[in-house]
């Protein structure tokens, strides 16, 4: 599956947050569609000050919510003025689901995608109205198993362990 690169803005806007050795594989928001159709819908609404609220919102939601997929990890980058990064290694990542309604599938082309990650908490991430979330889904498990197929590799480099006799 051939995948769009990110655009070079964004992908230097990411650049400091990378460590050595790091690359930005993948970088989305808010599903264009979404954003679109909902910003032309509330349009109208905003002139009676009534939809101001939500037009404004999704304004500050498309701009300030980012989600930048690594070789190495997912990172979630919130704010615009004031910021939030929060990131989970590939490898902590158990398993990922997309959660779409009909409209949300259709319409949209969104979804929300559901991140399980490993650990004591086992913390769930949750980003709601990705665009392409079932290509963001591939992508993050495309990356998994290249992880783990370079560590099976490894593994076959290294000497085979052997106990010795306990018996006489």
């Amino acid at each position: 599956m051939e995948h769009k690169k990110p655009p070079k803005g964004k992908k230097k806007q990411l650049q400091k947050l990378l460590g050595s050795g790091e690359e930005v594989v993948y970088v989305t928001s808010i599903g264009s569609r979404y954003f679109w159709i909902n910003f032309i819908t509330m349009l109208p609404l905003a002139f009676l000050l009534i939809g101001m609220p939500k037009l404004s919102q999704l304004v500050r939601q498309r701009q300030s919510f980012t989600y930048a997929l690594t070789n190495r990890r997912f990172m979630i980058i919130r704010g615009i003025f004031s910021r939030k990064i929060v990131t989970a290694p590939l490898t902590a990542i158990t398993h990922v689901t997309i959660e779409q309604s009909f409209v949300q599938r259709f319409v949209y082309n969104t979804g929300h995608l559901v991140i399980i990650t490993a650990g004591f908490d086992q913390r769930e991430i949750v980003i709601e109205n990705i665009g392409n979330p079932v290509e963001f889904k591939i992508m993050i498990e495309e990356l998994t198993r290249k992880i783990e197929d370079s560590w099976e590799g490894e593994d076959d480099k290294k000497e085979t362990f052997k106990l010795r006799s306990l018996s006489g």
